[in-house]
């Protein structure tokens, strides 16, 4: 009888950068025609708030880091709060 092999996903470690979430908030801001300059000004202003509260904790996930910046970009833009709040659920 062969055994079956379960193997689990390692999560990735990855470094936190608000330069990536920067990047990340203004090609998301891109695709749903958010005006590049506006989009650049509140991606900083997000960017930096959710530094802010990552360096508060021991670890944080992918899915937290995609929470948080959803809460904060939701003063600027809803559409694209909703679509940090789904990443990675199939709409």
């Amino acid at each position: 009888m062969a055994k079956a092999k379960t193997e689990r996903k390692k999560a990735k470690a990855i470094t936190f950068s608000k330069k990536l979430i920067v990047k990340d908030i203004t090609l998301e801001a891109k695709i749903l025609g958010i005006a590049s300059g506006s989009a650049e000004i509140f991606a900083e202003k997000v960017a930096e708030k959710v530094a802010k509260w990552a360096e508060k904790r021991e670890s944080v996930t992918e899915d937290d880091i995609n929470m948080q910046i959803a809460k904060e970009i939701n003063r600027y833009n809803k559409d694209l709060a909703f679509v940090y709040k789904n990443r990675g659920k199939i709409i």
